[in-house]
C-alpha cells in the first residue's frame, strides 16, 4: 500500500472541504425554502408531490388512485402501496372536504424533510456497512474517507438530488431502499436485502430488474426475501387497507394505463404528455438517447421512436446487461466487494436501459460512487486519487450543465445517458481488481473480504 501521505492529509479536512462540507448542509437547508415557495406558494403548483399527495387521498376515501389528478392534470403512476403511505399526507381535490387532512405547505415541508432522512440514512447505513465490513482499509485518513464516503459522494450526485427534492419525487426513498440493501447484503443479512430490493419494486416497478442480483449470485436466502417483500407491498398491504376488490380494481387500472402502453400491448395515452412520450419529458435513457440523435430537433422530434430505434434499443439493452454478468463472472456469490458493486452497478444500469428515465432518476449512481470509493482505498493511502477526482469532476459538471436553461435543447437529446453510461463502464472494468485483490487476500490467509457461501 502507498504510504506517502502527506502530513496534512493525516489529520482532518482541509479549509477547502470544511467550506465544501459547509456549503453543502447550508444548500440543503436553504434549498427547502425554494421548494417550499415553487410547491406551495406560486400561482401554478410545481413539482409533482401533490400527485402521491392525492392520491393517498383518493386511497383514503375509496376513490381510484389512478384517475384523481393533481392542480397540473397529472396522475399517480406508480403501485398502490406509495399512495397508501401518503395517506397521512392526503390532500383532497378542490370542493372536497379537508377534514383530517393537514395544509398543503405543510405536508410539502414534511415531504422534504423525509425525503431529505432517507438520503442521509442510506448513505449514512452503507457507509457504516463499508467500514465495520473493511476496517483496515479505514485505518488510515478516517476522518477524511468519513466524509468522502458519504458528504463527498453526495457532492458528486447533488445535481440529481438536488433536481429530486426540486420535483417532490420519490427517488431518494428508492435510493434509501437499495443503499440498505447493499449494506444488508454486505453484513451477510441477505433476507433482509431481499426485502429492501422488493420495497424498491413496491415503489416504482421498474427495479424488478434488481432481481438478477439474487439470480445471478445464487442467493436464495436473498431471492426468498424479495419474494416475501413482494408479497406483502403489492398483496398484503393494498388488501389490508383497500380491501380485495378495490386492490383488484387498482392493479386493473395500472396496467391499462401504465404497464399495457409502456409494453405497447393497449392503447391508452392518458400518461403520454406527462411521464412516456419522447417530444415532452425529461428522459436520458439509451431509447431517448437514440431517440434525440436521430431528432437533434426538439421541435421536430416525434413523441414515439421509429421500429428501428427501437429494436437497437432493445439489442444494446442486452448487450449492456450480458457485459455486466459477464464482467461479473459465472453465477455465484461473490466476496462483499465484489456482490455490492455489482448491485450498484445494476442499479444504474437499470436507470439507463429502462424507456422512461428521467434526470433526477441518476440518484442511483451514488452507491456505484460509494463502491469506486472505498476499493480505491485498498491499494492506495490518498483520499482520492487523480485519475477518479477527474472522473468524478467530469460527472458533477456533465450531469450539471444540461439542467442550466442555457442548455434546454442539448438536455432534450437526452445527454445526460452519457455520463452515467462512462460511470458505468468504468466501474464494469473493475471488477477484474477487485477479484486479483480478493484473490491476493485469500492466499494472503485473511478472509475478511470473502462472502459467507
Amino acid at each position: 500500500m502507498d504510504t506517502k501521505i502527506l502530513a496534512k492529509d493525516k489529520v482532518g479536512l482541509n479549509g477547502f472541504e470544511t467550506v465544501l462540507v459547509s456549503v453543502l448542509f447550508l444548500f440543503l437547508l436553504f434549498f427547502a425554502d425554494i421548494v417550499q415557495i415553487r410547491s406551495a406558494f406560486l400561482t401554478r403548483v410545481m413539482g409533482d408531490a401533490d400527485c402521491f399527495f392525492r392520491a393517498g387521498w383518493a386511497a383514503k376515501v375509496g376513490k381510484s388512485i389512478y384517475e384523481v389528478t393533481d392542480p397540473n392534470g397529472w396522475h399517480y403512476n406508480y403501485p398502490p402501496l406509495f399512495a397508501i403511505a401518503m395517506i397521512p399526507l392526503a390532500d383532497p381535490p378542490p370542493g372536497e372536504s379537508r377534514v383530517g387532512c393537514l395544509p398543503y405547505p405543510i405536508s410539502i415541508s414534511i415531504f422534504y424533510k423525509v425525503s431529505l432522512l432517507s438520503l442521509f440514512l442510506g448513505v449514512f447505513s452503507l457507509a457504516r456497512a463499508y467500514e465495520k465490513h473493511f476496517p483496515k482499509v479505514f485505518e488510515n485518513l478516517t476522518v477524511k474517507k468519513w466524509y468522502y464516503l458519504r458528504i463527498f459522494a453526495i457532492v458528486v450526485c447533488l445535481s440529481p438530488i438536488a433536481h429530486t427534492l426540486m420535483r417532490g419525487q420519490v427517488n431518494l426513498f428508492l435510493l434509501m431502499m437499495i443503499c440498505l440493501a447493499i449494506s444488508f447484503q454486505i453484513s451477510n443479512k441477505s433476507f433482509l436485502s431481499g426485502v429492501m430490493i422488493a420495497g424498491s419494486i413496491c415503489l416504482k416497478v421498474f427495479p424488478v430488474f434488481l432481481l438478477i442480483v439474487p439470480v445471478w449470485r445464487k442467493d436464495y436466502k436473498q431471492f426468498a426475501g424479495c419474494m416475501v417483500g413482494l408479497i406483502l407491498g403489492l398483496v398484503i398491504l393494498p388488501v389490508s387497507v383497500m380491501g380485495v376488490e378495490k386492490t383488484k380494481t387498482a392493479y386493473s387500472d395500472f396496467y391499462n394505463v401504465l404497464i399495457g402502453p409502456s409494453l405497447g400491448i393497449t392503447g391508452d395515452s392518458t400518461r403520454g404528455v406527462e411521464l412516456t412520450n419522447l417530444n415532452s419529458t425529461d428522459n436520458h435513457s439509451v431509447l431517448a438517447f437514440l431517440h434525440g440523435i436521430e431528432y437533434p430537433d426538439f421541435s421536430k422530434k416525434p413523441a414515439k421512436p421509429s421500429l428501428v430505434i427501437k429494436i437497437v434499443q432493445i439489442l444494446m439493452s442486452i448487450l449492456f446487461l450480458g457485459w455486466l454478468l459477464w464482467s461479473k463472472g459465472v453465477p455465484q456469490k461473490g466476496s462483499a466487494m465484489e456482490d455490492a458493486h455489482f448491485l450498484a452497478l445494476a442499479s444504474l444500469l437499470m436507470v439507463l436501459i429502462c424507456p422512461v428515465s428521467h434526470s433526477q432518476y441518476f440518484v442511483l449512481a451514488l452507491p456505484l460512487v460509494m463502491s469506486l470509493l472505498v476499493f480505491s482505498w485498498f491499494d492506495s493511502a490518498r483520499v482520492i486519487s487523480p485519475w477518479l477526482g477527474v472522473l468524478f469532476l467530469f460527472y458533477i459538471v456533465a450531469n450539471t450543465l444540461p439542467l442550466l436553461p442555457l442548455f434546454e435543447n442539448i438536455k432534450r437529446m437526452g445527454v445526460m445517458f452519457v455520463p452515467n453510461f462512462i460511470l458505468m463502464v468504468y466501474g464494469t472494468t473493475l471488477f477484474a481488481n477487485i477479484k486479483r485483490h480478493d484473490q491476493l487476500v485469500n492466499e494472503n490467509g485473511n478472509p475478511a473480504n470473502v462472502s459467507e457461501a
